[in-house]
């Protein structure tokens, strides 16, 4: 590089900032360029007068200096103390000294700024005794700024100095920098004394100055040039060093970085600093090795970059040279394009335009990862052999830590699938140390125990006393090298319960345990469904064992009500024995009453539903419960305005009559019941739970307080005979009627109890749309009629009791006592037949069987079907597919004609008819009331 300037110039600068601004002196030499940037010493270096640099870098000088102290006239000053203070070399002072006078040093200045600075041309207009007028000649080709004119007037300013005389006076007329094709200053200065130019003419003899000034040029021209040729060896051997030492550098670097990219930006800025380059750029296979991609580049603009972010190069495709290099791991340079055959129209080209450039592989251990490419963009500096050699054994480098850092992210990427996997697992996961301290803890267990700091906790902070001993064992059984599950209860921040069924496994290290790892899969809920399952198996055994038991129960009381019926039928009888036989109805209805409690309890039993007002039907009960019972007290709190649900009304208010005998009972006739109603929405999570459809309920509240053993009570609480210790049998078994009740009716049943010795029952009823009865139907005494009656029973007594019953009706009776029996009678006498009346339970063939060979050998055929059992879905099959009526047993004589007449279409003029009593009009219940028995 040329240079225009000797570093007197660069030590007026410097001395001026260690003089005023010491601090700031190693601010100076930033950013000076390659030229100083590659010298160890600068300062050292920029203080010799005998070097010389470029324009540029006084240049870049003067704007450290004007920026460091914000003072745009700093060049000035530093001209005016240089010029001062002497501060100018042994050359200049002996010029200027020699000089005598302010005239003559100007004519001096000339010279020697011509021959001290190459960037200029000085010419002296005129001088006169105390004025002068010089011209400065700035050279286009080298670039100059402003700080360079204000240098020079701070020199001329200070020269009078030099003689003791006061500063001499500059001014401007015309600026190169303001457009003008020159600077020219005006200058004006005080005379000297007479005795002082005398002294000076003895003591300065013009020879001697003469001969010293060209002995000293000649040393300096020499000095200099040989200066110049150490300089240049010094800049390429610290190039040499720089290159050498960013090797290991790299190295370093990719030691202490394993992100991908940051490893990728280090190599590569490293890279360009040090091979002098401008762009550099890595492309790397993808994961089907058939592409080459860009992965990472320094030194190209953003959205060039982004163009090229979706730019692949095929391995197969040999006429590139990036594939070409990763094939043959070959380096490829290419020092000319423009001279070039390579194709100008690829991509890259075209977007990059590149002056010259290379391509080497990336491979390690045989295995090519990628191609690095880097160019430079000025022609001036084409890239050599001597860089290619450089690029390659950095590339060697590159390669070697970008497999370790690809290796590395591999493992982050599995490290962190497992790590998400754990993290997000539906099971509680700890890891444990050998003294049972958490090491780690995932997100599921922390919902799981209400802990969010679990990390750092003793496991057996999270165990009651008896779970303790168990997680001890737990841990011995893993120290012992086993795998251990166990279920366990675990105790959570907020003091509540959770079982967990708990896997841990020992962690060995170098065959020592040190630790455990656990799972826990949290089974609260299915614990519960567990113990649902259970009551509801033990609920459906009871229930199977009652609708057996009601069923021949039922038998046993037809026969008993048959027979009664027959004798009040008959007037001689029904005027010596009518009281008798009344009271025996009265315990056979009793009787009959109760099959229907246990049969209530089979949850399969189909009821009668019809819209009942609840609030009438709950006031009468309660007033009633608290007529029948000494001593009992029932607060109701009843919502106004309630829709109607949908219910059988006598079974529903045994169910709650039963429910408030319990609570009464089992608070020993103690405390107070309360009774509350109101309509609720209940949600779909919830009603899932209880297999119900979402939506509108009435709700129904009874509670009872001062129970002795609130959770015996509730743990047995449907179990008949035992729900609590004072109850009589038939409460016990009312109450666990109650349970079927609601499930027949679609409705859901809840019990708790609490600490404070109370037992509070929930149910929930579906609210229907459907309106309430405004009529009622008459009450039919003895319907007589005529015609031939089939009647199939397998039980001899119900059978011979029925035939009987008909025949007192006036029907004529065909029996028979199975199913094959009455077809063949069908077969043989149908045109006799009016009617088939069939029980609906019997053996080798049902009720529902037989009906269905009826009607293949007769579609018209006419049957009444009736059983022991409850209204099932057989029945509701069969009535829709043409059957004309159902009957339950035990009926009264009553009850069979009324229901033959309507089957068989009777003319009601031929009707007893007894028409029923009108009621009375309900009272609406008070919505708050307290009702109690004085008693």
């Amino acid at each position: 590089m040329e240079k225009h300037h000797s570093c007197l110039n660069t030590r007026a600068i410097i001395e001026y900032f260690q003089k005023n601004h010491p601090d700031q002196v190693s601010a100076l030499f930033q950013n000076l360029g390659d030229e100083i940037d590659a010298l160890e010493q600068p300062q050292e270096f920029l203080m010799n007068i005998n070097n010389w640099v470029s324009s540029e870098v006084v240049a870049k000088m003067f704007e450290n200096a004007r920026r460091l102290t914000k003072d745009d006239q700093i060049a000035f000053k530093i001209g005016f103390e240089a010029s001062a203070h002497q501060k100018f070399g042994y050359v200049q002072r002996i010029f200027i000294l020699a000089a005598g006078t302010p005239r003559r040093a100007i004519r001096k200045a000339q010279e020697i700024g011509n021959k001290f600075s190459r960037n200029k041309v000085i010419e002296i207009l005129n001088v006169k005794r105390q004025s002068a007028a010089i011209r400065i000649h700035w050279l286009k080709h080298i670039p100059v700024t402003k700080d360079f004119c204000l240098f020079n007037q701070g020199i001329y300013t200070g020269i009078p100095l030099l003689w003791g005389l006061p500063p001499m006076s500059v001014e401007e007329t015309k600026c190169f920098f303001r457009g003008d094709p020159y600077c020219e200053y005006h200058s004006v200065w005080e005379k000297k004394a007479f005795f002082k130019k005398i002294f000076l003419r003895l003591f300065m003899p013009w020879r001697l100055l003469r001969y010293t000034i060209e002995e000293l040029e000649r040393d300096k021209e020499l000095l200099s040039r040989k200066f110049d040729e150490v300089h240049h060896l010094n800049v390429e051997l610290k190039k040499k060093i720089d290159q050498l030492m960013s090797l290991p550098e790299t190295c370093v670097a990719a030691l202490s970085i394993l992100n991908l990219e940051g490893l990728l930006q280090v190599s590569l800025r490293l890279l360009t600093k040090f091979a002098r380059l401008d762009r550099a750029g890595i492309f790397l296979l993808n994961e089907s090795e058939t592409d080459l991609e860009v992965k990472y580049a320094v030194g190209i603009e953003p959205q060039i970059l982004k163009k090229l972010g979706d730019y692949k190069v095929p391995l197969i495709k040999v006429d590139n040279l990036l594939a070409r290099a990763a094939v043959m791991g070959v380096p490829v340079v290419i020092p000319d394009v423009a001279h070039s055959r390579i194709n100008l129209d690829n991509p890259l080209i075209q977007a990059l335009n590149p002056k010259s450039f290379l391509v080497t592989p990336l491979s390690v251990r045989g295995k090519v990862l990628g191609v690095l490419v880097a160019d430079r963009v000025h022609q001036k500096d084409p890239i050599t052999d001597t860089d290619k050699e450089f690029v390659m054994s950095f590339a060697n480098q590159i390669a070697i830590v970008l497999d370790n850092a690809l290796l590395h992210r591999k493992l982050e990427i599995t490290e962190q699938r497992y790590r998400e996997l754990v993290e997000n697992a539906h099971e509680g996961i700890w890891i444990v140390d050998e003294a049972g301290q958490i090491k780690f803890a995932n997100r599921r267990l922390k919902e799981i125990t209400g802990y969010d700091d679990l990390e750092g906790k003793s496991i057996y902070d999270l165990f009651n006393r008896d779970q303790k001993m168990l997680m001890v064992n737990t841990l011995a059984q893993n120290q012992r090298g086993q795998v251990v599950q166990n279920e366990l209860e675990i105790t959570t921040r907020y003091g509540g319960q959770v079982t967990v069924l708990l896997s841990s496994v020992p962690i060995l290290e170098n065959r020592q345990y040190v630790g455990a790892f656990a799972m826990f899969n949290d089974i609260t809920e299915k614990k519960r469904m567990e113990k649902e399952l259970i009551e509801a198996k033990k609920m459906e055994a009871v229930a199977s064992l009652s609708a057996v038991i009601a069923h021949n129960f039922n038998d046993i009381l037809m026969n008993i009500m048959g027979l009664t019926g027959l004798l009040l039928a008959d007037p001689e009888v029904f005027r010596t024995a009518y009281r008798d036989l009344k009271q025996i109805e009265q315990e056979v209805l009793k009787g009959a009453e109760l099959t229907k409690q246990l049969f209530a309890m089979s949850m399969g039993s189909q009821v009668d539903l019809q819209p009942t007002d609840l609030n009438l039907l709950l006031d009468k009960m309660v007033k009633l419960f608290c007529q029948a019972h000494k001593g009992a007290a029932v607060t109701t709190q009843l919502a106004p305005l309630l829709p109607e649900v949908q219910v059988h009304p006598g079974q529903l208010e045994q169910a709650l009559m039963n429910l408030l005998l319990f609570a009464w009972e089992a608070a020993a006739g103690q405390g107070e019941l309360a009774l509350t109603t109101e309509e609720v929405l209940l949600t779909e999570d919830f009603c899932q739970l209880y297999g119900r459809p979402p939506g509108h309920y009435l709700y129904i509240q009874i509670s009872s307080s001062s129970v002795s053993n609130v959770e015996a009570a509730k743990a047995r609480i449907f179990e008949p005979f035992l729900a609590a210790p004072k109850l009589t049998p038939s409460s016990a078994l009312g109450v666990t009627s109650v349970y079927a009740i609601i499930k027949n009716h679609q409705g859901i049943i809840l019990a708790d109890a609490d600490k404070e010795a109370s037992v509070t029952f929930h149910l929930y009823l579906p609210i229907t749309k459907k309106l309430l009865p405004t009529e009622r139907t008459p009450v039919y005494r003895y319907v007589r009629g005529s015609g031939t009656i089939l009647l199939v029973d397998d039980d001899e007594s119900v059978r011979q009791m029925e035939a009987r019953m008909l025949e007192r009706l006036g029907y004529q009776v065909l029996a028979a006592d199975s199913g094959a029996k009455a077809l063949s009678l069908y077969r043989e006498r149908t045109s006799e037949i009016d009617l088939v009346i069939l029980d609906m339970v019997m053996p080798e063939m049902s009720g529902k069987d037989v009906y269905q060979r009826l009607r293949q050998i007769n579609p018209q055929a006419k049957v009444m079907l009736y059983s022991g059992h409850s209204l099932g879905q057989d029945v509701y099959e069969l009535l829709e597919e043409g059957a004309l009526g159902y009957i339950q047993k035990p009926y009264s004589l009553s009850e069979f004609s009324k229901k033959i007449a309507d089957v068989l279409n009777l003319p009601t003029a031929k009707l007893e008819v007894l028409p029923a009593p009108q009621p009375q009009p309900d009272t609406p219940p008070k919505r708050h009331s307290k009702i109690k028995n004085p008693a």
